[in-house]
């Protein structure tokens, strides 16, 4: 039994000669709007003048010089009926395209739009809700950072922020004097004020470094007359979306920092203005099935993480909207409880809402005081939505028992080659000729389908959370209330942003999470409150299109993976081509080639077995239809 057949008794009766037609004129509008578009009356007028006179001058003209005689009238009058109905038919497929496909491509860039809106705000947002659980004075730094990276800082913002890092007002002044000197490029009378000053802020920045080292390397280079430039965008955290996927897998959300969020929902930002993150993979021709296993087996861990994903994502969203309902206290499901228990506290939740709505439909006519039939239609509203959902994160649930029985049999797989091959067979080394290592060049970015397939995704749950702005923070709305966003609905959304953009960027493979981390992110420093849609979206663009692209990070880290994971033995010749091709520096592939290979750890994948959500409960079913048995 559907809820939609308990909800019918919450339908309004029909009156008499009343009737809605909102379907069909919803279908008349997109007929409407459509023919308005394509510009019927224009159109036909460049019909009617190409079936006229360019049709007749044309026939008339080729056919006189092809034949020296005139065309026949019967032939004259079946080009211009031709040409007719030729332009009568394209005009019509036009406006049925547009009426049907077209309004599903406006929609799309509407997602689009409005992605880009919602997320430049959610980035200022998680921004500020990373610090609000700071100390006052670790808030101060953290703020006084974020305005040195800012490209367009004023000198006295130059001389607030330093004056909030290190407290002294004079050295303040004296950045500002030099900020106002690497303006003008006059460096020379820098260095002066460096003589002047150098004592008294080597020994403010020594005693900033223990506390905050990133902060004192940020001040020391506007001491020295530097400033952070748009070409270089910003530093990322290398493994942030490892270790989103890591809270992910391991169904602990507490292993992603607001950090990490912000610099999730900034990757996003970033590729649906069009960045394009260049990759170094590798692939290799010839007998190397030990890294043909190992392949196997890291894309099954990655689908594996993709599904726990959607499977605790399900689970948590109906957690969060029972509490919102106010059917599940918030001190049951706090922040940061792990899947297991969480299903069994949903389950106890559903199972009571079952048997108090079982109790409350069996005595419709004594209900107790204060207790109405309205009050049983919303409770069972509630439970209706909460089975549905508890529905969803089952099913979610059951591909994850699959995929991981897939995982099992790839690790399988990689130790048993492990075992087979021995430790000298899985010396992998560049061959010479057609064999060997090659270093293939690929770019993470979204085409325009993919673009419109990861807004939607977005808007689609957005608007399930009815998640919108108000003021400086969202809210979410549930029957009229409205609470702040939390960092618990921060980290659902950067797992939801992961979850959108994994089909088309595949965030979940090491070597996307290594080409990733490896480059600067754009600069967003530009982003304010109150900014449009348009203007969000003109930044993004150009942002992403200064940004330089540095190959020597991602060089010398597919080096290190190599090395590493993959038992390559780095040539000379290899060195070099690295270090002429992409810039890697000679010091660090020196190092790492020198570098020991250390075993990799066996998997025990016993302790990984995904949680159990059990099915549905017939007595949940039961307690609906006993409700719409009962109920008028």
């Amino acid at each position: 039994m559907k809820w939609s057949q308990f909800s019918r008794f919450r339908r309004p009766r029909q009156q008499d000669g009343v009737s809605l037609g909102r379907a069909e004129n919803e279908k008349m509008e997109r007929v409407t709007r459509a023919v308005r578009r394509v510009r019927v009356s224009r159109n036909l007028l460049k019909l009617v003048w190409t079936a006229g006179p360019v049709t007749g001058l044309g026939l008339y003209g080729g056919y006189y010089i092809g034949y020296g005689q005139a065309p026949s009238p019967q032939l004259l009058t079946y080009f211009i009926s031709f040409t007719i109905l030729s332009g009568l038919i394209g005009l019509l497929a036009t406006i049925v395209y547009d009426s049907t496909h077209g309004m599903s491509k406006e929609q799309a860039r509407a997602d689009v739009l409005e992605t880009i809106d919602i997320l430049g705000d959610l980035i200022l947002a998680v921004r500020d809700l990373s610090m609000e659980g700071f100390e006052v004075d670790v808030r101060r730094r953290e703020a006084a950072v974020q305005l040195l990276q800012r490209v367009d800082l004023s000198p006295d913002g130059v001389a607030f922020a330093c004056e909030e890092l290190i407290g002294d007002p004079e050295l303040g002044q004296t950045l500002a004097h030099i900020d106002h000197l690497r303006r003008a490029g006059l460096y020379s009378r820098i260095r002066d004020l460096h003589l002047e000053h150098g004592k008294r802020f080597d020994k403010a920045l020594s005693e900033l470094q223990p506390v905050a080292p990133i902060a004192a390397s940020i001040l020391r280079e506007r001491y020295m007359g530097g400033a952070p430039k748009l070409q270089h965008g910003t530093p990322r955290d290398e493994f942030f979306v490892e270790r989103v996927m890591a809270a992910i897998e391991q169904d602990n959300p507490l292993l992603m920092t607001a950090a990490d969020v912000e610099a999730m929902l900034v990757l996003a930002f970033e590729l649906i203005n069009g960045r394009e993150i260049p990759l170094l993979l590798f692939s290799y021709r010839g007998k190397w099935r030990l890294a043909a296993a190992l392949d196997r087996l890291e894309e099954q861990r990655s689908r594996y993480r993709i599904a726990q994903a959607a499977g605790g994502n399900r689970i948590r969203a109906l957690a969060s909207w029972l509490v919102e309902a106010e059917a599940l206290p918030y001190e049951e499901v706090p922040e940061g409880l792990s899947t297991p228990v969480l299903v069994e506290r949903v389950l106890q939740a559903l199972d009571g809402m079952a048997r108090d709505l079982s109790e409350l439909s069996g005595r419709v006519g004594d209900l107790p005081d204060g207790v109405t039939s309205g009050d049983i239609r919303r409770q069972g509203d509630i439970l209706a939505n909460a089975v549905r959902l508890y529905r969803m994160a089952h099913e979610a649930f059951k591909d994850i028992g699959r995929v991981h029985a897939e995982f099992l049999k790839a690790a399988e797989d990689w130790e048993r080659f492990v075992s087979a091959f021995g430790e000298e067979t899985g010396q992998l080394r560049l061959g010479p000729g057609s064999k060997g290592l090659r270093i293939v060049e690929k770019v993470v970015s979204l085409d325009e389908d993919a673009r419109e397939a990861f807004c939607s995704h977005i808007v689609n749950y957005l608007h399930g959370e009815h998640l919108e702005k108000r003021g400086r923070r969202f809210f979410t709305r549930q029957d009229g209330r409205r609470r702040a966003l939390t960092l618990e609905g921060a980290r659902q959304l950067a797992v939801e942003v992961a979850l959108a953009l994994e089909p088309h960027v595949q965030l979940s493979r090491a070597e996307v999470q290594r080409g990733v981390g490896a480059t600067n992110a754009s600069y967003l420093g530009g982003l304010e409150p109150g900014m449009s849609a348009q203007d969000k979206r003109a930044l993004g663009e150009a942002m992403a299109q200064d940004v330089e692209q540095d190959m020597s990070q991602p060089a010398e880290r597919l080096a290190l993976v190599l090395v590493k994971h993959y038992r390559v033995q780095l040539t000379e010749d290899a060195c070099e081509f690295l270090k002429e091709t992409y810039g890697a520096r000679e010091q660090v592939l020196s190092m790492i080639s020198q570098s020991q290979v250390e075993e990799m750890p066996r998997m025990n994948l016993l302790s990984q077995r995904p949680p159990v959500v059990p099915a549905p409960r017939r007595k949940w079913y039961r307690a609906l239809a006993q409700a719409r048995r009962v109920l008028p």
